[in-house]
């Protein structure tokens, strides 16, 4: 079924970015980059230096209230890294 069809023609076929190819924590940093309340800023920049980075940017985007921001922010870089992709493998997407 679908897995012969992959087998067979691979070449009709894109892979899709990894883990390793979106860098989740770039978009944590320049998340931080871009708020204007500077306090906000610095504590989110800390969060994400060393150990556990992910889980307390998390905690503190929940603490500060600005998750709704956060996860707009991310899916908007999600969505370019999408259409980015897309248009790399000629493939038509809509927005």
């Amino acid at each position: 079924m679908i897995a012969y069809d992959i087998v067979e023609s691979f070449d009709k076929y894109a892979v899709l970015p990894t883990s390793f190819d979106i860098h989740e924590y770039d978009m944590m940093e320049k998340f931080c980059l871009i708020l204007s309340d500077h306090k906000k800023q610095d504590l989110l920049l800390q969060s994400i230096r060393g150990e556990g980075a992910f889980r307390q940017f998390r905690d503190n985007v929940v603490r500060l209230g600005i998750v709704g921001q956060w996860y707009d922010y991310r899916d908007h870089c999600y969505k370019q890294i999408a259409i980015k992709f897309c248009k790399s493998k000629s493939i038509d997407y809509t927005e």
